[in-house]
């Protein structure tokens, strides 16, 4: 998702689409530890990812 999309959602959509992320990451890396999967570059355009879902939370509490 892009950010303009991100920017779009309301704070509920957020945090449900940061959960998302946070276990897909976290069985991603399993994946990678495993030998399953090569491309390891996921991992960056996620972590990119959760930390633009993040921030937008973090701008919308203030």
């Amino acid at each position: 998702m892009k950010v303009q999309e991100l920017r779009q959602l309301d704070a509920k959509k957020l945090n449900e689409k940061l959960k998302e992320l946070v276990r897909k990451l976290s069985v991603f890396r399993f994946h990678v530890k495993t030998g399953q999967e090569a491309n390891t570059a996921e991992i960056g355009k996620m972590r990119k990812q959760i930390a633009q879902i993040k921030t937008l939370l973090n701008n919308e509490s203030k």
